[in-house]
């Protein structure tokens, strides 16, 4: 899994490492089922408005099946973007997971 993690008008800093951390680590659980193939790209970026206090996540996750996933969150606290961010993805990779299971069982009834 290659991870991408940018920031812009924004310092990195341990609770932000933090968050994203966390949440890598829910995706990881999540796309183990497509590494069989190829190495999955996961991007981030976060930025924060420099006029107001307000923030910006866009998160993409390029999965082998070159379907791309992607989840752009804003708000007025960074943590809490990330994970709107994140929870839009993992929902995003559910479904994924569940089509690829039913066309996993459907190639092997037909190939019974």
């Amino acid at each position: 899994m290659r991870v991408e993690v940018s920031f812009k008008y924004l310092e990195k800093s341990d609770f932000i490492d933090n968050v994203l951390e966390n949440n890598f680590r829910k995706l990881k659980r999540r796309i183990k089922i497509f590494r069989r193939d190829d190495p999955i790209h996961i991007s981030v970026h976060v930025e924060k408005n420099p006029h107001k206090e307000q923030f910006f996540c866009r998160s993409h996750v390029y999965l082998p099946s070159s379907k791309v996933l992607v989840a752009d969150e804003k708000g007025e606290n960074s943590s809490l973007v990330i994970n709107k961010a994140f929870s839009a993805l993992i929902k995003q990779l559910d479904k994924e997971k569940s089509k690829w299971h039913k066309q996993r069982h459907k190639d092997k009834l037909n190939s019974e």
